[in-house]
C-alpha cells in the first residue's frame, strides 16, 4: 500500500450539533411511524429486539388509525411525533419505515420549542426529512439507520444491526468504512475532510428545497441513497440541486446504494450516469456500499463531524461525539 501524506480540511467544522446521550440498560425507545402504515405484527418483532439488548421499548397504543395514506392522521402521527422528541422519559426515537409522510409534519414541528436534551434519532428513507429538519433547525445529530420494521422482521443484514447496536450503546470510540470508492480525481488526491454528513435520501433532499426545513450543504459532505428510480431520473434531480446552489458550497458528494432502475431493456444506466456526474463536479465524489435500501444497510451518524480520507484508497471514520 502507498504511503499518503494527507492534508487536513478543517474549514467551518459545524460546532453548534448536540451529541445524543448513549444507551444504557434499561433505557426507552419511542417507536413510532410518521410515514407509511405497515401491518401492527411487526411490532412484536420490534419489542423482542429491543429486548434482547435490554432496552424497554414505548409503543403508542394509537399508533395505527385509519387513513388513506398514512400509518394516521396527520394530526395524529405529528402528536405522537412530538411526544416522542419530548418524552424526558426515553433517550430514543425509532422510526418504524418510511414510505411517504414524514415531510407533512414538518409545518406543525417548526412551531414547538426544542427540548434541552438531544436524543438518538433513528430511521432511513422519507425519515430524510426529519433527519434534516432536525440537523438544521434544531441542532441534533441523528443516525440514518436501518427501519424499526426491518430490523423486527430480520429483512437486514445482522452485521448492520450490530454496528447500530454498538454505535448506540458507544461500545467503541470510533467506527471506520472503507468500502468506499473514489469516482473523480478529486477524491483521489489525498487528503482529510473533516465535516458533518446531511442527506439521506435523493427525493427527499429536493424536496426540502424552498421550504422552512430546506438542505443546506455549506462545508458539508452530502450523502445520497436512492431506490427504483432510472437514471435520467437521479440525473434530472441532480441537475435540480446543482442549478439550485445546493452542491456549490459543499465539501464533498457521498453516494450511497443507488439500487433498481433499470431501464426497459433491462439495461442500467445508473453507474456510468454517476460517474459522468462525477467527472464533471468541481468537488470530491465518492461512493459509499451497503448504505441504503439494500439487505445491508449500514448505519451512518449524520450532524457531527467525521472524517473521510480521500485517495485511491478512502474510508468514513465516524469518531465518538459522547
Amino acid at each position: 500500500m502507498m504511503n499518503h501524506t494527507y492534508q487536513i480540511d478543517n474549514a467551518h467544522i459545524q460546532s453548534n450539533i448536540q451529541s445524543w446521550q448513549p444507551l444504557k440498560p434499561n433505557d426507552v425507545v419511542d417507536i413510532i411511524a410518521p410515514a407509511a402504515k405497515c401491518h401492527p405484527g411487526v411490532l412484536t418483532g420490534v419489542k423482542n429486539l429491543l429486548e434482547s439488548w435490554q432496552l424497554k421499548c414505548n409503543i403508542p397504543t394509537d399508533l395505527f388509525g385509519e387513513d388513506l395514506l398514512f400509518a394516521n392522521s396527520d394530526e395524529k402521527r405529528f402528536e405522537q411525533l412530538k411526544e416522542a422528541l419530548c418524552n424526558s422519559t426515553s433517550k430514543a426515537v425509532w422510526c418504524l419505515l418510511g414510505g411517504y409522510g414524514s415531510a407533512k409534519l414538518i409545518p406543525q414541528l417548526c412551531k414547538l420549542t426544542p427540548p434541552s436534551q438531544s436524543k438518538i434519532f433513528m430511521g432511513f428513507s422519507d425519515i430524510t426529512a426529519l433527519h434534516i429538519f432536525l440537523q438544521e433547525k434544531w441542532g441534533w445529530s441523528t443516525i440514518h439507520a436501518p427501519s424499526a420494521r426491518q430490523a423486527g422482521i430480520n429483512k437486514v443484514a445482522t452485521t448492520s444491526m450490530d454496528i447500530l447496536k454498538s454505535m448506540i450503546f458507544a461500545e467503541k470510540k470510533s467506527l471506520v468504512y472503507d468500502a468506499i470508492t473514489p469516482l473523480n480525481a478529486l477524491a483521489k488526491t489525498a487528503r482529510q475532510i473533516h465535516a458533518p454528513i446531511i442527506g439521506g435520501n435523493l427525493h427527499l433532499i429536493q424536496a426540502s428545497l424552498g421550504t422552512q426545513w430546506q438542505m443546506s450543504a455549506n462545508d458539508k459532505i452530502i450523502f445520497i441513497e436512492e431506490i427504483n428510480e432510472r437514471a435520467y431520473r437521479i440525473d434530472r434531480i441532480l441537475e435540480h440541486l446543482k442549478q439550485a446552489g445546493v452542491l456549490s458550497q459543499a465539501k464533498a458528494i457521498l453516494f450511497g446504494d443507488l439500487l433498481g432502475g433499470d431501464e426497459a431493456d433491462g439495461s442500467n444506466l445508473i453507474a456510468a450516469t454517476i460517474h459522468q456526474f462525477a467527472e464533471r463536479a468541481p468537488i470530491p465524489v465518492l461512493q459509499i456500499a451497503n448504505v441504503g435500501h439494500g439487505p445491508i444497510n449500514n448505519p451512518i451518524i449524520l450532524g457531527a463531524t467525521t472524517t473521510l480520507t480521500l485517495g485511491e484508497t478512502s474510508s468514513l471514520t465516524f469518531h465518538s461525539t459522547f
